[in-house]
């Protein structure tokens, strides 16, 4: 017996047995909502779609989280700095940005390493993703401040 027939008379036992029976999506069309031109696609999508991932894949959905919880802080922080500015009560508002800067600066890090171990464990260099540079980040916080009260936050 071939491996199709094998294949297929076990799907054919799991369908008269029920197995198939009430599944999440049954009934409906499938959504192809990848990228046609990875060779693996179609495979990721079904793996998805049951609810199972490669590790790289569900990091890859962390990493995606983490980048919109960064966005959130970032916008934090910079509403924290123009509230100090419009107040000019920088010292008033320090603890708060500080926190913010801190929390940002966490969490960036966090994020560069899960995108390191992303790029090393993705299938090749096509799905690999370039890694926040942090320093460039937090410079670019710290710039909201003026130069005046920089050393209320050194």
């Amino acid at each position: 017996m071939s491996l199709e027939k094998a294949i297929e008379s076990q799907i054919q036992e799991a369908m008269a047995a029920g197995l198939f029976d009430n599944l999440p999506g049954a009934g409906k069309p499938l959504r192809f909502d990848g990228n046609e031109n990875d060779p693996n696609w179609l495979g990721h999508h079904i793996l998805k779609n049951a609810g199972v991932l490669p590790e790289w894949l569900n990091l890859a959905r962390d990493i995606e989280a983490g980048l919109e919880r960064l966005a959130g802080i970032d916008e934090a922080h910079r509403r924290l700095c123009e509230q100090a500015a419009a107040t000019g009560d920088w010292e008033g508002h320090r603890l708060a940005i500080l926190h913010a800067r801190q929390r940002y600066e966490q969490l960036a890090r966090d994020i560069r390493r899960q995108q390191d171990r992303f790029n090393l464990d993705a299938p090749g260099i096509r799905t690999e993703r370039p890694g926040i540079w942090v320093e460039y980040h937090l410079e670019r916080l710290d710039s909201r401040i003026p130069a005046g009260f920089r050393h209320l936050f050194a």
